[in-house]
């Protein structure tokens, strides 16, 4: 008997945590069990000869929005070719409404509902019994079947669900899906953990809302996962919790622990900001750069809209936290929002998206709001005169407080965000162009958007340089409103600090330093005695890596005092080709009496 677990990752570089629980709980039964991983971005038809020949007697899928229905070819696939295989799904995407998922899929035998692993074990503890006889026929035999919580199954035409496993209050006996059969795998990869399941509110909108209260692992189990993930190279590691600091003591003696390491991989965390207290802050202030990210959910700062969804946050004790987090300057901060919430029109959505941007984390997500199975909000959706997609994602179209034509545009204000702050590709530039000619951030990327089609850019990819251009032509338009001579050196700055390439585009202003002029000022820098008394970061570096990884050149201003004028001097050091993501920014003075870094 051999059994296939078998899922469908948004990327190659990700992993299945679910499907390794299933792995681990597997190893106890006499079956070859193997995992399978491969991504919406293969080919259905791939994917299921890769299965073919792997020659499996069960597969068992495991099911989201983002791969159900590419799943749901494969199993079709299969089904055809091999009719005699079990097919079981589970996951979150089937769990909900599986009545009418089995009937509109016929292909699939058996869904497992909820939690996976105690059905999964009931499931497995029969299959070894029929093996044991000899007996492999009676296994979808309903009242065999019938024993197994959480399954659904097919009696003839009719679909039967078995009630829900309990959930598990106690986690620590629950096999690590990272033992040594998997680790060798994991080199390198980003690899998904838990330290808890549940969460502690109950937004009407998330799948956490359908289950009560937090379950954790201990922190000694937690302990020894994380040691042996480090262990096999993972590259980063992406706590699943809801809400990781739901629990302050647990959550400080896991990020104690993992400081304690001094690990090379890094650490993502989705955390509530406004429950951040002193001993957090104080705590994450002294954490090694680039060691945690953390993913704060602000969705909106409109109260009623908040008390809607049942959520219950303090927007000002949120701000005030992610200012402070954003001075310590250790920690990469990803704020998301939601668009289409229940009575959030576009003014509103618009000033939510203007008081996180004000904060200028790392990363801003719009994200467009979904109606999953279970939850609260799509039961809901009449009330709010929603329109979504039948399908998966089950992404809201539109509501009765925000038109269709009002959501595509915020979508085009998304991809914009994504490429242009979310980059940080033209930082300056954009600071100067918002201040001096929009009356807010908003303001400027809605004019951006509507520029963007009315040009037809949405309908074509863009390389780096385009981005530059696209946004230099844009600017153009309103040279009444601003120094446009100025903005076109921040905007130059800024591709100087990205590219290494020195192909200027035509918009670019003509180097106000001769040749003789930066060759004497890269002497300078080469020489150690001038390194070592004004950039002693670079005092390690041969004269010979100093001029082939780096440029200098002479700005009017300093970009982050713009539009006062003081020129400046900057060394741009690349280091190597790919060591960076951006050039390390150094401010002379013309003088050389003194340095300044950025």
């Amino acid at each position: 008997m051999r059994l296939l677990l078998v899922t469908l990752n948004a990327k190659y570089i990700h992993s299945s945590l679910a499907l390794r629980y299933l792995g681990a709980v597997g190893r106890a039964f006499p079956f070859r069990q193997d995992i399978a991983e491969f991504t919406i971005n293969d080919r259905p038809h791939n994917i299921a000869a890769e299965i073919y020949r792997q020659n499996p007697d069960i597969v068992a899928f495991s099911c989201y929005i983002w791969n159900l229905k590419p799943t749901m070819e494969v199993a079709a696939l299969l089904k055809k070719v091999k009719p005699e295989l079990l097919i079981i799904c589970g996951g979150p995407e089937v769990s909900f409404e599986t009545e009418a998922f089995m009937e509109a899929y016929p292909q699939v035998d058996l869904v497992i509902r909820g939690e996976g692993e105690v059905p999964w074990n009931r499931f497995l503890t029969l299959l070894a019994e029929r093996e044991r006889e000899r007996d492999r026929d009676s296994l979808l035999d309903p009242s065999l079947l019938a024993r197994v919580p959480g399954l659904a199954y097919r009696t003839g035409r009719a679909i039967r669900l078995n009630p829900s496993a309990p959930l598990m209050e106690n986690l620590d006996p629950l096999p690590s899906p990272y033992d040594e059969p998997v680790l060798s795998s994991l080199a390198d990869r980003i690899v998904y953990y838990e330290g808890s399941r549940g969460c502690p509110f109950a937004c009407s909108f998330c799948l956490s809302s359908t289950t009560r209260g937090v379950r954790y692992f201990s922190l000694d189990r937690i302990k020894e996962d994380i040691t042996r993930l480090l262990k096999a190279g993972v590259r980063e590691i992406k706590f699943v919790d809801r809400t990781f600091n739901a629990n302050k003591q647990m959550a400080l003696a896991i990020w104690e622990f993992l400081v304690s390491l001094r690990p090379q991989a890094r650490f993502y965390f989705e955390i509530a900001g406004d429950r951040l207290d002193e001993d957090m802050l104080d705590f994450l202030s002294r954490v090694p750069p680039g060691l945690f990210q953390l993913e704060i959910g602000v969705q909106t700062v409109n109260t009623r809209v908040n008390r809607l969804c049942h959520r219950y946050q303090s927007w000002e004790r949120l701000a005030r936290n992610v200012r402070r987090l954003l001075s310590y300057g250790n920690i990469r901060l990803h704020l998301d929002l939601i668009a289409g919430l229940p009575e959030e029109n576009y003014a509103s959505f618009a000033h939510s998206f203007n008081a996180v941007y004000s904060l200028h984390p790392q990363e801003i997500q719009l994200g467009f709001l979904k109606l999953l199975k279970g939850t609260a909000l799509r039961r809901e959706a009449a009330a709010y005169g929603y329109i979504f997609l039948d399908e998966p994602p089950y992404e809201v179209l539109a509501s009765r407080d925000l038109p269709y034509e009002e959501m595509l545009r915020l979508h085009r204000i998304a991809d914009l965000v994504e490429k242009y702050w979310n980059s940080h590709l033209a930082d300056h530039a954009i600071k100067y162009l918002e201040a001096t000619c929009f009356a807010s951030p908003f303001a400027f990327y809605e004019a951006l958007a509507g520029w963007w089609e009315a040009k037809g850019l949405h309908r074509r990819g863009h390389s780096r340089v385009d981005l530059y251009n696209h946004l230099a032509a844009f600017a153009a338009g309103y040279r009444t409103g601003m120094d446009l001579s100025l903005f076109y050196h921040l905007l130059k700055f800024d591709l100087c600090r990205h590219d290494r390439s020195r192909r200027w585009p035509p918009w670019a202003p003509p180097s106000p330093l001769t040749e003789r002029q930066r060759s004497d000022w890269m002497d300078k820098i080469a020489d150690p005695a001038f390194r070592r008394q004004h950039l002693p970061e670079l005092a390690g570096l041969t004269s010979a890596e100093l001029r082939r990884h780096g440029y200098i050149e002479l700005f009017p201003c300093r970009p982050e005092d713009a539009p006062a004028r003081q020129p400046t001097l900057v060394y741009f050091y690349y280091g190597p080709p790919g060591s960076q993501p951006s050039a390390r920014v150094y401010y002379l003075s013309p003088s050389g009496e003194a340095s300044l870094k950025s």
